[in-house]
């Protein structure tokens, strides 16, 4: 969302790379203690990692959610203001960067879990799962597209700057289909926090993505006229 913006910025955004490493690392670390400790004790690992799980799918949701609110306000000047173009700018980096570590964590968490038991096909094969379908597949879906927007920065020289843009706009369906996952297949959607927040963050994104649209129209319909200005300036000369 934030492309070529760094120079607009206002200030360098923190790197954010080694907190994803961190937080990739720390996911496998988490759930294989939990795992081992209870091996150990005899006992199931879960509830605490169908705990776990659902924590991590809800960060991930609003991490996700971040990026494309801080992407949207670069690229409109929403938040030229407040919070400032540096400020948004190292939070969209922070939000994208994390984005991995806290998705390996709910995929983790699910695959060692005994409450619901997803097998490694319905993690990563779309519509494959017995539980709340389609909506559990929304989320495979979306999981694909954080993989695959996230590779795109490593290959940006290789692919171009227009279609790694153009991959880049692959994060609204990302973030329609997290949200779509987490309202039909999470089982926190019909607590009344659960749903503010959804309700919250999905009107927040209508709304910045509506002033994104109508001012690139607007800002298309100026260009336009322009134009066609300097068109008849020339011909009357």
């Amino acid at each position: 969302m934030a492309s070529n913006l760094s120079h607009r910025s206002g200030a360098r955004p923190e790197p954010a790379g080694g907190y994803s490493l961190a937080a990739l690392a720390g996911s496998g670390l988490i759930v294989a203690a939990l795992v081992a400790l209870a091996a150990w004790l005899g006992r199931s690992p879960s509830p605490v990692t169908w705990y776990l799980a659902r924590a991590a799918g809800i960060v991930l949701y609003l991490l996700a959610w971040i990026a494309v609110v801080t992407g949207l306000g670069l690229t409109t000047g929403l938040i030229d203001r407040w919070p400032g173009r540096g400020v948004a700018f190292s939070l969209h980096a922070f939000a994208t960067s994390l984005t991995y570590g806290f998705l390996a964590l709910h995929l983790i968490s699910l695959a060692a879990d005994t409450t619901v038991r997803f097998t490694p096909l319905a993690l990563l094969v779309p519509f494959a799962s017995a539980w709340r379908e389609p909506w559990t597949g929304f989320g495979v879906l979306a999981a694909g597209l954080t993989i695959l927007i996230g590779a795109s920065f490593a290959i940006k020289r290789f692919i171009g700057q227009r279609t790694w843009r153009a991959l880049h706009w692959l994060t609204f369906p990302l973030y329609a289909l997290a949200l779509l996952h987490g309202v039909g297949a999470g089982t926190d959607t019909r607590t009344p926090w659960m749903t503010a927040l959804y309700l919250i963050t999905a009107s927040t994104v209508v709304l910045f993505a509506s002033y994104r649209l109508l001012r690139g129209g607007a800002r298309t319909r100026v260009a336009g006229s322009g134009a066609a200005r300097t068109r008849r300036q020339a011909a009357s000369t």
